[in-house]
Formats: C-alpha cells, sequence, structure tokens
C-alpha cells in the first residue's frame, strides 16, 4: 500500500508520493479546524496502564502543527481528499483542508478510549 509523506512549503502542507503531490492547504488553518495547536487524546484505565503509552493522568497532548507536517497518510485518505476541491467552503476555507482536519482528529480519537467521546482541543 501506497504512503503518502507530507511535504510544506511556504506553509502550505502537500501530501506526496511516488511523483503524485496533493495541496491539503494552509497549515496554519488545519491547526485552526483542529482547534488549536494542541490536542489531547484521552485513553482508559487499561490503555493508559500500557508500558509503551506515556500518559499524563491517562492523558497525551499531541501537538497538531507538528503532527500534521510529519504524519504520513495512506492511499485511500489521500484518494478521498483528492476529489474535494479547494474553494472555500462554509467555514471560511477550503472543502479539503477542512475535510483533511476532520480526518485527522478522527485518527488522533481512534487511537483514545471510545471513538468521538473523548479527545478535545
Amino acid at each position: 500500500m501506497r504512503r503518502y509523506e507530507p511535504d510544506c512549503v511556504d506553509g502550505t502542507l502537500f501530501l506526496v508520493s511516488e511523483g503524485d503531490r496533493v495541496e491539503i492547504g494552509a497549515v496554519d488553518d488545519i491547526v485552526d479546524s483542529v482547534g488549536g495547536e494542541t490536542y489531547t487524546i484521552e485513553y482508559d484505565d487499561t490503555q493508559s496502564t500500557q508500558p509503551w503509552l506515556e500518559t499524563d493522568d491517562g492523558e497525551l497532548t499531541v501537538d497538531v502543527r507538528e503532527t500534521v507536517t510529519t504524519m504520513t497518510h495512506p492511499e485511500e485518505l489521500v484518494a478521498g481528499l483528492r476529489d474535494l476541491d479547494m474553494e472555500t467552503d462554509r467555514y471560511g476555507l477550503p472543502t479539503r483542508t477542512v475535510e483533511f482536519a476532520n480526518r485527522f482528529v478522527d485518527i488522533l480519537d481512534s487511537q483514545g478510549a471510545k471513538a468521538g467521546d473523548q479527545g478535545s482541543s
């Protein structure tokens, strides 16, 4: 399965793989769409006792800007984003940028207790 690497150019995030390059949008807009510079994942009691997971009272705070600019993504996610345009949507940001932020949050939430029941900015 092909993975897409993040590439930031002048504050704009692109996902790149084998000659394919998809513009996602301004990193600042992604950070704003996620809700800020950090995002907190909450873990249940069993998850937070795993030796490989270092949490602070069952919470792990993620640096959104750093994670967005270093995390790779599968081809399926990028294919879904490619179909979305870069025109402004109802939030005043490009549709593709907002959807990327939404999927990014889903990925973070899926790492915690119950997807959708935790995580906050």
